[in-house]
């Protein structure tokens, strides 16, 4: 089954917790995050297969409106983009050659990017840390040989400078076991 992801970015806490409600009731999809973020915004990830996650979102925003600063839906994700939620991917410090990190003011942008990242490279989705405690920004993590950590790094500051949400991009190489224990 293909399957989707729905992400939701409310500046209001409450229209936020309103939108997860809907769009749980309104499609059987799964909700992988429903909580605050800096600055007192909302976020919303609820994934599944593409229609009923389509479904989801168009209830969500049917309730969220204006109160919705950022969204995005992506169709046939790549399937390391769930575990990466979780930091639940299974990179071990052996297999990482070199790790790349891309940082965005926009948790919705960090999907993107993660997908197109996970699409167009042969590196693993390390994780995706969304806006909590980090002052409204979000970030991805990848691990990867050298050459297809710096083209993910190339892809993912495509997408967010397009967009005017990159904070940063790090490529690093062979990066030791006392460091690989706290990113991995």
């Amino acid at each position: 089954m293909d399957r989707a992801i729905a992400v939701l970015e409310s500046v209001s806490v409450a229209r936020g917790m309103a939108m997860a409600d809907a769009a749980v009731k309104r499609a059987p999809v799964e909700l992988y995050f429903a909580a605050t973020t800096c600055p007192g915004k909302f976020l919303v990830v609820v994934g599944g297969g593409v229609s009923a996650v389509r479904v989801a979102l168009e209830a969500a925003v049917e309730v969220g409106r204006e109160m919705i600063s950022d969204r995005t839906f992506i169709p046939n994700v790549h399937p390391d983009v769930f575990p990466a939620l979780s930091a639940s991917s299974c990179v071990s410090a052996e297999g990482v050659v070199d790790l790349g990190v891309l940082e965005s003011m926009a948790a919705p942008a960090v999907f993107e990017a993660a997908d197109a990242i996970a699409k167009g490279c042969s590196v693993r989705l390390v994780e995706i840390r969304l806006g909590r405690g980090m002052g409204a920004k979000s970030f991805v993590s990848f691990a990867g040989d050298s050459a297809d950590v710096e083209r993910g790094l190339r892809v993912g500051v495509e997408l967010l400078s397009g967009r005017g949400l990159l904070v940063d991009a790090v490529h690093m190489k062979r990066p030791l076991a006392p460091v690989l224990r706290f990113v991995l």
